[in-house]
C-alpha cells in the first residue's frame, strides 16, 4: 500500500496538527522614540476652522486628566512638538514690539513738544484710535493674531501723525500769544485740510488689499481692516479730542535753562533752528539749480538699480523664520528592513543627542511622515526625526540654517550610505517651496529632462532635498500566470490569488472573542524567504483533485523595480521636481532655474509649470503689484478731489518714487528678502511718504493765496513745515525700530516689512523736501509762461 500524506475522509484534523499557534502581538510597522526612549507617537491635527491655541490647551488639559486617571500604570505623556508654542511666542514678541513702539514714540514727542503735557495730548490718540480697531475686530469676528497685532504695532506712528500736525500748528499760535481757544480753532482749521489729505491717502492704499485673492489673503484683509479703521479714528481724534485738550491744557512754551532737561531741549531747539535755516538756504540753491538736483536724483535711482542687480537681496514668498526646529529625513536602501532601519537610526539619534545645541529629538522610524503634505503612508526604509534646538543665545547665536548645514556635513561624514534631507519648520507649515512639473507626450524625454534639471538644481546654492516624484520604487516580485497551464492543472486566479495573499500578508479575517475581548487571528504560511524568487516558486497549491501543485509549474516569478507612481498633467505624462531652500530664499533658487532654462531651452514637446511657493509667489507678487498700481491711482484721484486740481496731486506723487531708493537700499543692507510682507510694506509706503509732500504743497497754496510769489512761498512753506515733517517721520521710524530689530520667534518675516518702511520714509523725507518744491516750481513756472502767452494773444479790451 502506498503511503498517503492526507488524512482519511471524515477524520478529525486539529489546527495544531497543521500549524503553530502563537499568542503574540502584531508585527511592528513603525517605532517612535523621544530622546531615545521608546513610546507611542500620537499626531493630532486641528480642524480647519478651529483655533490652534485653544485646541492645544484643551489637549494638554485632557492629557493631564488621563495621566491622573492612569497613575497606577504609570502612563506618561510628553509633548514632543507643539506648533502653537511658536505662535504664542510670536504673539508675545509682537506685544513687546507694540509696547516698545509706544515708548519710543512717547520719547520723540517729549523731545519735539517740549512738555509732558503736550506729549500726553498726542499719546491719547493711540488708545483712543486702537479702541475702534478692537470694536471692528469684534464685529468681523477677527482674533488677536499675528497680523492684527502686527498692524497695531506698525501704525503707532501713523496714529499720532494727524494729532502731531494739528497740535504743532496750535502750539505755533500759542507761542505767538494767542489764547488757548483761539489758537485751537485757528490751528486746527489751518492744518485740517492737510490732516484730512494725509489720512485719506493712508487709507485708500489699503482698499485694493481687501479684494486681492492671494496666499494668506484673509490675514492680509485683517491687517488692512485694523489699519484702515484705526487710521480713520485717529483723524476723528485729531479733529475733536486733540484741539479740545489743547484748548484746556495748552500754553505758550518758554524754555528756561533751569534744569538739565530744559537745557537739552534748548540745545535741541537751537539745532532745529539751525537746520531750518540751512534747509531754507539749500532749498533756494536747489530751486536755482533744478537740473543739477534732478541729475543727482537720477544717479541715486541708477545706483539703486545697480545694487539690486548684485543679487544681495533674496526673494521668497514668506520667510520660514528661525524657530530653532527642523525635520531630518533618513532614507536607506529600499531593501532595508524595519529592524535594520531602527538600529541604524538609533545611532543617528545618539549622535544628535550628544550635540550641545540639541534639546530634544523625536524619531518616527518607518512610520508615515508628520510633515504637511504627507500621504499618511510610511516606508520601512525611511525615518523622520524632529529636532528641537536650544534657544539661540545658548548656541552662540548661530542660526538654525547654519547649524543644519553644519550638522548635515557631520552626519554625511559619519553615515555616508544614508540619504539625508533637512527642512526647517517655520511658523506657516508648507510643502517643499520649489516645485516644478514637467509634462509631455514622450515619457522617456520627460524623465530625461527631469533628471537633467534635477542635476542642475542640486548644484544651485541653497537648493536642498532635491527629489523627483517618479523614482525607482522598492524591489518587488511579480508573478506572471500561464492561464492555459492553470486550466490544465485545475486552478483558477481566485484560488491562486488567495493563496499568495495568505503566504505574503496573511489572512486576518477571523476574530477570537475571549472574556469580552476581541483578538485578531492572523493565518499565514510559516516563514520562508519572501524576497527570493526561487523560494516563492516553490509555494504549494492544492487543486480540486487534492493534488499538490507548485507555483513554478504554471507561473514565472520575476524581480522588478517599478516606478513609485504614474503622474499625469492635462492627460500627458508628467514628473514633478521638488526642493527645499536652505540658507537662501526659494525665489532666488527659482531665478537661477529660470536663467538655466533660458540658456538651455527645454526639448520640443516638454512643458514646465511652477507649483508650491513659487507659483503662489508669482500669483501673490502679481496681485500685490496690481494692488500697488491701483493704490497709486487711488492716491492721485483722492488728491484730485481734495485739491480740485490735476496738477498739484501730480507734484505730490513725485514723493513716492524716491521712497523706493531707501526701501531697496534698506533691504540690501539688512540682507532681507523681497517677500509678500515687504511688498505689503511698499504699499503702506504709498500713503506714508505722500504726507510730507502734502504738507509742503498745502502750505504753499495757502501762502500763494495770501499774495506771495510761488518761489518765496515754497521756501517759507518748507521752513514752517519742516518741523512737523521731521516729527511725523521720526515718530514713524522709531515706532518701526522695535519690529525691524526684533530677533525673536517669527521676527524674520516682519523685519523686512519694517525695514522697507524705515528706508522708504528716510529717503523720501530727505529727498521730498527738495524734490517736491522743484517740481512745484517747474509746474508753476510753466503755468505762468503758458498763461502769459495766452494773455499776449488776447487783445486788450476783449
Amino acid at each position: 500500500m502506498w503511503w498517503w500524506p492526507f488524512p482519511a475522509p471524515g477524520s478529525v484534523v486539529r489546527v495544531k496538527d497543521v500549524a503553530t499557534v502563537v499568542d503574540a502581538i502584531a508585527d511592528a510597522t513603525s517605532v517612535s522614540r523621544y530622546n531615545g526612549e521608546e513610546g507611542i507617537g500620537l499626531l493630532i491635527k486641528k480642524q480647519g476652522d478651529a483655533n490652534a491655541v485653544e485646541v492645544s490647551a484643551g489637549i494638554r488639559a485632557e492629557l493631564a486628566s488621563i495621566e491622573q486617571e492612569e497613575q497606577a500604570s504609570a502612563t506618561r505623556f510628553i509633548i514632543a512638538d507643539d506648533s502653537t508654542d511658536i505662535t504664542i511666542e510670536a504673539v508675545n514678541g509682537v506685544l513687546v514690539d507694540l509696547g516698545l513702539a509706544v515708548l519710543l514714540v512717547s520719547l520723540i514727542m517729549l523731545l519735539f513738544l517740549h512738555s509732558l503735557r503736550n506729549s500726553l495730548i498726542i499719546l491719547v490718540a493711540i488708545p483712543a484710535s486702537l479702541i475702534s480697531a478692537f470694536v471692528a475686530m469684534g464685529l468681523f469676528g477677527y482674533t488677536l493674531n499675528l497680523m492684527t497685532l502686527l498692524a497695531m504695532s506698525l501704525i503707532i506712528g501713523i496714529l499720532v501723525d494727524d494729532s502731531i500736525v494739528v497740535l504743532e500748528n496750535i502750539q505755533r499760535y500759542l507761542d505767538k500769544g494767542e489764547d488757548r481757544k483761539s489758537a485751537a480753532i485757528k490751528g486746527r482749521a489751518e492744518i485740517g485740510f492737510s490732516a484730512l489729505s494725509i489720512t485719506l491717502v493712508d487709507v485708500v492704499v489699503f482698499l485694493p488689499i481687501l479684494f486681492v485673492q492671494v496666499f494668506v489673503a484673509d490675514l492680509l484683509k485683517q491687517f488692512s481692516v485694523v489699519v484702515v479703521v484705526s487710521t480713520l479714528m485717529s483723524l476723528f481724534v485729531s479733529f475733536t479730542l486733540t484741539p479740545w485738550l489743547a484748548s484746556r491744557m495748552g500754553r505758550k512754551e518758554e524754555l528756561e535753562p533751569t534744569n538739565v532737561y530744559n537745557r537739552v531741549l534748548i540745545r535741541f531747539e537751537h539745532g532745529l533752528d539751525g537746520l531750518n535755516n540751512w534747509y531754507a538756504r539749500k532749498l533756494g540753491w536747489v530751486l536755482a539749480h533744478k537740473l543739477a538736483f534732478l541729475g543727482i536724483v537720477l544717479l541715486l535711482f541708477v545706483g539703486t538699480g545697480a545694487v539690486i542687480k548684485q543679487g544681495i537681496m533674496g526673494k521668497e514668498l514668506i520667510a520660514t523664520g528661525d524657530q530653532g526646529k527642523f525635520r531630518l529625513g533618513l532614507e536607506y536602501d529600499k531593501s532595508t528592513a524595519l529592524h535594520t532601519n531602527n538600529m541604524r537610526s538609533r545611532k543617528v539619534e545618539t549622535l544628535l543627542l550628544a550635540q550641545p545645541e540639541v534639546a530634544s529629538v523625536f524619531s518616527n522610524v518607518g512610520g508615515a511622515s508628520s510633515g504637511i503634505g504627507s500621504m499618511g503612508v510610511g516606508a520601512e526604509h525611511r525615518t523622520e526625526l524632529t529636532v528641537q534646538l536650544v534657544p539661540r543665545a545658548e548656541r552662540g547665536n548661530e542660526s538654525s540654517d547654519a547649524y543644519m548645514m553644519r550638522i548635515r556635513r557631520v552626519l554625511q561624514d559619519s553615515f555616508p550610505s544614508v540619504d539625508i534631507t533637512m527642512a526647517a519648520i517655520g511658523l506657516i507649515p508648507r510643502t517643499a517651496p520649489v516645485e516644478i512639473t514637467l509634462s509631455g507626450a514622450d515619457p522617456a524625454v520627460v524623465m530625461r529632462t527631469a533628471r537633467e534639471l534635477k542635476d542642475t538644481l542640486i548644484g544651485i546654492p541653497g537648493a536642498n532635498n532635491v527629489r523627483l516624484s517618479i523614482e525607482t520604487g522598492s524591489p518587488e516580485l511579480q508573478v506572471f500566470l500561464d492561464r492555459d497551464e492553470m486550466a490544465r492543472l485545475g486552478l483558477n486566479t481566485l484560488v491562486v490569488g488567495a493563496t499568495l495573499r495568505n503566504a505574503f500578508a496573511g489572512n486576518d479575517d477571523a476574530l477570537l472573542y475571549e472574556a469580552g475581548t476581541e483578538h485578531t487571528v492572523r493565518i499565514r504560511l510559516d516563514d520562508f524567504d519572501r524576497r527570493e524568487a526561487r523560494d516563492v516558486e516553490q509555494l504549494l497549491f492544492i487543486n480540486p483533485a487534492g493534488l499538490p501543485v507548485r507555483l513554478a509549474q504554471f507561473a514565472r516569478v520575476e524581480r522588478h523595480d517599478p516606478p513609485t507612481l504614474v503622474e499625469r498633467m492635462d492627460r500627458q505624462n508628467a514628473v514633478t521636481l521638488t526642493a527645499d531652500a536652505l540658507g537662501r530664499g526659494s525665489g532666488s533658487v527659482a531665478d537661477e532655474v529660470v536663467a538655466y532654462i533660458k540658456a538651455n531651452p527645454l526639448p520640443t514637446g516638454v512643458n514646465m509649470v511652477w507649483g508650491s511657493d513659487i507659483k503662489r509667489q508669482n500669483d501673490s507678487f502679481g496681485a500685490l503689484g496690481s494692488a500697488l498700481l491701483i493704490s497709486f491711482i487711488l492716491v492721485y484721484l483722492i488728491m484730485v478731489a481734495l485739491y480740485d486740481s490735476f496738477l498739484y496731486p501730480l507734484v505730490v506723487l513725485f514723493s513716492i518714487p524716491v521712497a523706493v531708493i531707501g526701501a531697496f537700499l534698506a533691504l540690501n543692507l539688512t540682507l532681507s528678502t523681497l517677500s509678500l510682507f515687504t511688498l505689503l510694506g511698499l504699499i503702506m509706503l504709498l500713503g506714508l511718504v505722500a504726507k510730507n509732500a502734502i504738507l509742503i504743497v498745502d502750505r504753499t497754496n495757502q501762502l500763494k493765496e495770501q499774495g506771495m510769489h510761488y518761489r518765496d512761498a515754497l521756501i517759507e512753506a518748507g521752513r514752517t513745515r519742516l518741523r512737523p515733517i521731521l516729527m511725523t517721520t521720526v515718530a514713524m521710524v522709531f515706532g518701526m525700530l522695535p519690529i525691524a530689530l526684533a530677533s525673536g520667534t517669527a521676527s524674520e518675516w516682519k523685519n523686512g516689512l519694517a525695514w522697507v518702511i524705515i528706508g522708504g520714509l528716510t529717503s523720501s523725507m530727505l529727498l521730498t523736501v527738495f524734490l517736491v518744491p522743484v517740481v512745484y516750481y517747474a509746474v508753476d513756472a510753466l503755468k505762468e509762461r503758458y498763461i502769459g502767452r495766452i494773455s499776449e494773444r488776447i487783445p486788450e479790451g476783449r
